[in-house]
């Protein structure tokens, strides 16, 4: 009879030590959870001074300052490039065929020379 009673307390001690165990770990388990998320901000803060410092050494005043310090200089450009007239008719409306601007003597010229065997292409190249 009392056999019995030993074993069921046996049994719910048992049960009472794994409660305790798990509990345990959760707790464990909480703290380094919020360790690792406090890690984690103070990281974050970190790459975010990081990202500042970076942005700042870059800026064009820290560049030309730093330049002048090694001895650097500031040369205009020597020369330009010059501009080319654009070939576009930006009055022509859109979706319009290209017009053949072509003289009409130029054309018929033309028609007469590509018989001969020269392109019409090597004659506008002349021009």
């Amino acid at each position: 009879m009392f056999g019995h009673a030993y074993v069921g307390v046996g049994a719910a001690v048992v049960v009472v030590l794994f409660y305790l165990a798990i509990a345990a770990q959760i707790t464990q388990s909480s703290y380094d959870i919020a360790r690792l998320q406090d890690q984690q901000r103070q990281l974050i803060a970190e790459q975010d001074q990081l990202k500042y410092r970076e942005v700042t050494m870059q800026a064009p005043a820290q560049v030309q300052q730093q330049a002048a310090q090694s001895g650097m200089q500031r040369i205009p450009p020597s020369k330009l490039v010059p501009a080319q007239p654009v070939a576009i008719n930006l009055e022509a409306p859109i979706g319009a065929p290209p017009t053949d601007q072509t003289p009409l003597w130029e054309r018929a010229l033309a028609a007469i020379v590509n018989k001969l065997g020269v392109t019409h292409d090597a004659m506008a190249a002349t021009h």
